[in-house]
């Protein structure tokens, strides 16, 4: 069965190395250690990709919300170059719904993600309880969750006046009950609607909207709940949902304007010349793996420079210090 983790990568690899058998296509991807899209896998992956290059000061990040909102990696390490690439590719590829973008937020912000199906919030971070949400583009509404069960419990203990019991219960059975109470100028149906919103939001401290782009990077829109909560109880906010029958709080793509923070993560992009060059190199790159060899021969480790993985490889053949080292220990190499 095909390794969809290996996917991207390994189109790319077949591509230049079709008449190159010898090369061994799964060594050379297990030595990346490529960024599953498994929702558990992916936080655990990009979290310690995360801690290297922060270590290494590639990134100025310090896993919050608002240093969230300017992430570039467009200058990590070169292996962390491939291993977000391919992961992007892959992410984007999979239509970048639910668990995908879960397990990456969660990832890039050392979360706890919630392993309820019936929760209102995605991950926490700090206590902070947030729902992701993913859009297509910047025009697509943006569905909150069902309020079906709130308006069915509204209705079963409504205390209102008799006068208004009827009207209420015509609005909360309606299509779309937040809108329909919030436009009958009625004091005491606004209020119904904004019990309705808090309801529906009283599980969540945040939202976090990203919007994938082809190019590699994914926009973002981040609200509290008390914006949130100002926005859906503002008239020409509130949708009706796609489905007939439905109860949703879905509320216009107009709302991205008013985020409380705005902000982009930058992947790494590579071209096909990147991966070619990565995967096969160069004779100066064979030679360096060669001396390699000769030294895991000396002390009884064969093969030692098909072992490590290219960017090392990269780093020591680029190294003057490696061939001084190198001949001191093992005589002359010319």
């Amino acid at each position: 069965m095909e390794n969809l983790y290996y996917n991207i990568a390994e189109e790319k690899f077949n591509k230049f190395l079709l008449e190159q058998n010898e090369i061994n296509l799964s060594r050379e991807l297990q030595k990346i250690r490529l960024i599953p899209l498994d929702m558990f896998g992916a936080k655990a992956a990009i979290n310690n990709i995360i801690d290297a290059e922060i270590t290494r000061n590639t990134i100025d990040f310090n896993k919050t919300i608002p240093s969230l909102m300017s992430l570039d990696l467009s200058n990590v390490s070169v292996r962390s170059k491939f291993r977000f690439d391919d992961y992007y590719k892959r992410f984007f590829k999979s239509r970048n719904r639910g668990f995908d973008f879960e397990g990456m937020i969660a990832g890039f912000l050392d979360s706890t993600i919630s392993e309820d199906i019936n929760s209102p919030f995605d991950i926490t971070t700090s206590g902070n309880k947030i729902s992701l949400k993913t859009l297509n583009d910047k025009s697509e509404s943006v569905v909150i969750k069902s309020i079906a069960k709130n308006v069915t419990n509204y209705i079963k203990n409504y205390r209102g006046s008799e006068e208004n019991r009827q009207t209420a219960i015509n609005a909360l059975m309606s299509n779309n009950p937040v809108k329909y109470l919030l436009d009958s100028n009625n004091q005491d149906l606004i209020n119904i609607a904004e019990d309705l919103v808090n309801e529906t939001l009283s599980g969540i401290d945040s939202l976090l909207i990203g919007i994938p782009r082809s190019d590699n990077k994914i926009d973002l829109y981040y609200f509290t709940k008390e914006n949130l909560v100002k926005l859906a109880t503002t008239p020409g906010y509130s949708l009706a949902p796609k489905s007939t029958g439905s109860k949703q709080l879905r509320l216009s793509s107009k709302i991205l304007s008013q985020a409380d923070l705005k902000g982009q993560i930058t992947f790494p992009i590579l071209q096909d010349e990147d991966y070619q060059n990565f995967f096969i190199g160069d004779e100066t790159r064979n030679q360096t793996i060669d001396i390699l060899n000769k030294f895991g021969d000396k002390y009884g480790i064969k093969n030692l420079g098909g072992q490590l993985p290219q960017d090392i490889i990269i780093d020591l053949t680029n190294s003057e210090q490696f061939i001084t080292d190198m001949n001191f220990i093992i005589g002359d190499m010319k």
